[in-house]
């Protein structure tokens, strides 16, 4: 099979392949086009002592309750806590990237850039959120680019049979900004996301972590990056830019279809042995309940 596979013909297939069918980069670039519209990045633009920086970060948008809040990890948006309220940072461009590209105007520039952020990170729980505005999620959503997610993709996590994981973000190193010479002395600066979409293998605690706390916590997720039989010479570099990226499994119910269920979000990255490690989606979901619970 190659990426330009249809789904539905590769659905079929599904029942026929092999126990490691997921792990393939052929699954991987059909799975992709649905796992793509659960994420959503997060372009930030300025200056810093008059140098540009152009920084994407992943995340997810969740819907609690009534409350659609962006998720990532908490020290990114510690980060974005700290551009806007640093005199050293000049911000130029603050845009949700649902298309990826800033050029084709598939883009939502932030409504308000004074959005509400927050970071659980002094708590010890590594996650954050920003409430967009109520304009800025009708837009993000108006062209079906971009799904949010709700506890239905999560609920039922331990009655689950996972034939694997995934994960999947964008990698800073595989985000691009060019510059482009126009009319009147100008410069079209554009920035373009490239998406990874990554299977993992669920492992336990790794041992040479042992006297790391974030590292040893029995409840959160550890996935090791998984090599594609059919694409040997796939290496990813570097994993800056994944944190807020989502753990999905996936499993086949007896008609072969798929079905994916969110299970945490990576704060951290062990190049070494190319291991993740995720907050679990029952214990951000207690937390985010319990803050709009005393914000209402």
């Amino acid at each position: 099979m190659t990426s330009d596979d249809n789904p539905d013909e590769f659905g079929a297939k599904i029942c026929s392949l092999p126990p490691n069918w997921w792990q393939t980069a052929a699954a991987s670039s059909v799975l992709i086009k649905e796992f793509k519209k659960l994420i959503i990045p997060l372009l930030v633009a300025g200056t810093v002592d008059h140098e540009s920086q152009y920084n994407i970060y992943t995340g997810i948008l969740l819907k609690h309750g009534e409350t659609i809040v962006w998720l990532s990890a908490g020290h990114v948006v510690d980060e974005l806590i700290k551009f806007r309220s640093s005199s050293r940072f000049k911000l130029t461009a603050m845009a949700w990237l649902d298309g990826y590209e800033v050029t084709k105007a598939e883009s939502v520039s932030l409504h308000r850039t004074d959005v509400l952020m927050k970071s659980w990170c002094d708590l010890g729980i590594d996650v954050g959120i920003i409430l967009p505005s109520i304009l800025d999620v009708g837009n993000i959503l108006r062209n079906d680019n971009v799904r949010t997610i709700d506890a239905g993709i999560w609920k039922n996590l331990n009655q689950a049979s996972p034939e694997g994981y995934y994960t999947i973000g964008f990698p800073r190193s595989w985000c691009h900004h060019s510059q482009t010479p126009v009319s009147n002395n100008k410069v079209l600066n554009s920035v373009k996301a490239d998406i990874a979409c990554l299977p993992l293998k669920e492992i336990p605690p790794p041992p040479q972590f042992g006297d790391d706390p974030a590292w040893s916590n029995p409840e959160a997720f550890y996935g090791q990056i998984l090599p594609y039989p059919d694409y040997p010479q796939f290496d990813l570099e570097d994993a800056k830019g994944m944190s807020g990226s989502p753990i999905l499994s996936v499993e086949r119910d007896p008609d072969g279809r798929i079905s994916c269920r969110l299970v945490g979000l990576i704060q951290s990255f062990a190049y070494s042995q190319s291991i993740f490690r995720a907050e679990p989606i029952q214990q951000i979901a207690e937390v985010i309940d319990s803050w709009l619970q005393k914000k209402t």
